[in-house]
């Protein structure tokens, strides 16, 4: 303070000098910068004087993680840090299929072309080429879009939900090279692979390439249209009594649904991951929606958490009961419960986490469930007894401790305990250790001093919040307001929920891609049926039903493959977003299954309006006669 008053005094001082000499503001300005100044030095070595009168002190040194505001920003970061180290995954593997789709189907369609170039002469690297070259021009033009998306267009998405939870400064871009270039060329290897024909030994390349037929043919049977892939008895047809019940629309949907098994495997891996995407990104929004009442009402029935020091606990006691008999204040303290409570940290294996440590006195542990619902993983009801020592859920994971073993517990003047872990007592929002007051006393070898007390109050939200703020000026040192902490909660996890609105979106965009591109990929490969049935008399609606009764058969089992699968990926963020203070206990309501299937049918039919059009325009004599 010292150092930064000399600087400003100087700057005064800079400002005074450049004043015309002898001039009446000049000598006015110097006389006002004397007298503050005098009084500053006064003041300062008034406080050198108070300090040095102090004697010994104990010192607390914290660093920015104890900052309430900091502490959550980072908490925030890391959920999304959480987020983003799973669904990557699942759009990858999803987004890589469509694109093989999408190269297998060009390579297939130039066959011809293929034949007509190996006719003429060209090698078969150099015709390669062209599709090898194709292929990667698109992975790089889509990598560096991307790259423009995820490190530009969605941070700053994210920066200005933080801008609005958060007072922050200006928040600067980054890029990650490394990851750039290595995202494109996962794409490169699995799109470009996809051109690569097995050599003639059959040993090197994967089995899955477009070309390994083609280059194989000779260039005459490659200028021919290729045949039409060979029907076979599918396993439906051995159960007789149902075979024999099917109309003949039903059965040839059947048999065509296992005619093309690549596709038919494609749409319903895309459509099961998509959907099982957007289970999970409903599901952390359902959880985020349920944990405060989990906490706030069930665990913490407590309406206010007062800290004193333990000279004054009876006076701040007494002045609570009269804050309480003002009528006018709308909150009534019902019944209360001394406490002694520290900050302290517990440590073991080596990690560390800050715990609000609760004592209890002997005498009034049958009292605490009116303030403290403990329950161990099972959700049955825990008895603090003496000798038990229970710890949160959040803890234990962060900690990976286990019931039986023991760790080290320093408080805040420093004084160390080793305690056995009891149980593990659910705690979804904050990380809390509970004993009683014989327990403490053994472990620390010190007695416990009365210096919070746990109360319950009668009144609305608002008027608890306005009572918190209130009853501070009577000497408490901290004032916790679960009505506040609850109001909070609700707020910080906002940032989530714009994250799962995010995900959401992207998981139906990908929906819409996946059926889309499988649908037209399927008119194409079967124009000449399409047109030959067409011929033989089926109606415009008739086609457009033939088609699309296979596509919502296929978004139906990848539909209903992607619920168990979305149900397990939601569950894995238990222990994916292992946060500090914060045990995600995942809770997926029946609902968000519900629209997760519904939303796959609703872009399934969406796209089905779309392809009907192309169905319409396939020219019947056009494609019939390509072949010749």
């Amino acid at each position: 303070a010292e150092r930064q008053a000399a600087m400003l005094f100087g700057i005064e001082q800079d400002n005074i000098n450049r004043m015309a000499e002898g001039s009446e503001e000049r000598v006015q300005a110097q006389a006002d910068l004397d007298q503050r100044r005098a009084a500053a030095d006064q003041q300062f070595a008034d406080a050198r004087a108070e300090l040095s009168d102090l004697g010994e002190c104990t010192w607390y040194i914290q660093d920015r993680d104890s900052i309430t505001s900091y502490s959550s920003v980072e908490s925030d970061s890391s959920s999304i840090e959480a987020i983003a180290t799973v669904f990557p995954f699942i759009f990858f593997v999803v987004a890589v299929l469509i694109s093989l789709t999408t190269a297998t189907r060009m390579v297939e369609e130039e066959r011809t072309l293929i034949g007509l170039y190996k006719a003429l002469g060209y090698s078969r690297g150099r015709i390669l080429s062209k599709y090898v070259n194709y292929s990667l021009w698109a992975c790089l033009i889509g990598g560096v879009l991307g790259n423009i998306v995820g490190f530009v267009g969605l941070p700053l998405f994210l920066f200005t939900v933080f801008d609005d939870m958060y007072s922050l400064p200006q928040m600067l871009l980054s890029y990650d090279i490394v990851s750039s270039i290595v995202s494109v060329a996962l794409f490169a290897v699995g799109v470009v692979g996809a051109t690569i024909p097995r050599p003639a030994g059959g040993v090197g390349a994967p089995a899955f390439t477009a070309c390994r037929h083609e280059m194989a043919e000779t260039p005459a049977s490659l200028m021919r249209p290729k045949a039409p892939r060979a029907g076979s008895r599918i396993l439906l047809e051995r159960i007789g009594f149902i075979w024999h019940r099917m109309g003949f629309s039903n059965k040839v949907a059947a048999r065509n649904l296992f005619r093309y098994k690549k596709r038919a495997l494609m749409t319903i891996f895309g459509i099961a991951g998509c959907t099982a995407l957007v289970i999970c990104a409903l599901g952390i929004r359902d959880t985020s929606i349920a944990l405060s009442p989990k906490q706030y009402g069930h665990i913490t029935r407590y309406d206010l958490l007062a800290v004193a020091n333990p000279d004054d606990f009876t006076q701040t006691c007494a002045a609570l009961d009269e804050r309480s008999a003002v009528k006018d204040s709308g909150v009534t303290v019902t019944s209360t419960l001394p406490i002694t409570t520290d900050n302290v940290t517990f440590t073991f294996g080596g990690k560390s986490e800050t715990v609000l440590l609760i004592v209890v006195p002997d005498d009034r542990v049958n009292d605490l469930d009116d303030y403290v619902r403990l329950e161990d993983e099972s959700k049955e009801s825990l008895s603090l007894r003496d000798g038990d020592v229970y710890l949160s859920k959040s803890s234990q994971l962060a900690l990976g401790i286990q019931p039986g073993d023991t760790a080290h517990v320093q408080d805040s003047s420093l004084n160390a305990a080793k305690v056995k872990v009891s149980d593990i007592s659910l705690n979804y929002l904050g990380n809390t250790l509970y004993m009683t007051q014989g327990t403490y006393e053994r472990a620390f070898g010190r007695s416990a001093r009365l210096n919070g007390v746990l109360a319950l109050l009668k009144g609305s939200s608002a008027d608890q919040i306005a009572f918190s703020k209130k009853i501070k000026s009577d000497g408490w040192l901290t004032i916790s307001s679960t009505a506040e902490h609850q109001a909070n909660a609700d707020a910080n996890f906002t940032i989530i929920n714009s994250v799962v609105a995010l995900v959401t979106f992207m998981a139906a965009c990908l929906s819409f891609v996946v059926v889309f591109t499988l649908s037209n990929t399927n008119i194409s490969e079967r124009e000449r049926e399409l047109a030959t049935i067409k011929v033989l008399g089926f109606r415009r609606g008739e086609v457009h039903h033939y088609v699309n009764k296979e596509t919502l058969i296929l978004t139906a089992i990848g539909a209903a493959l992607g619920v168990p699968l979305g149900s397990l990926l939601a569950e894995s963020f238990t222990y994916i977003l292992q946060m500090p203070s914060l045990y995600f206990d995942v809770e997926v309501q029946p609902l968000s299954y519900v629209l997760a299937v519904v939303l796959s049918f609703v872009f399934t039919f969406i796209v089905n309006l779309t392809t009907n059009r192309t169905l319409n325009r396939i020219d019947m004599v056009g494609a019939l006669k390509s072949a010749e």
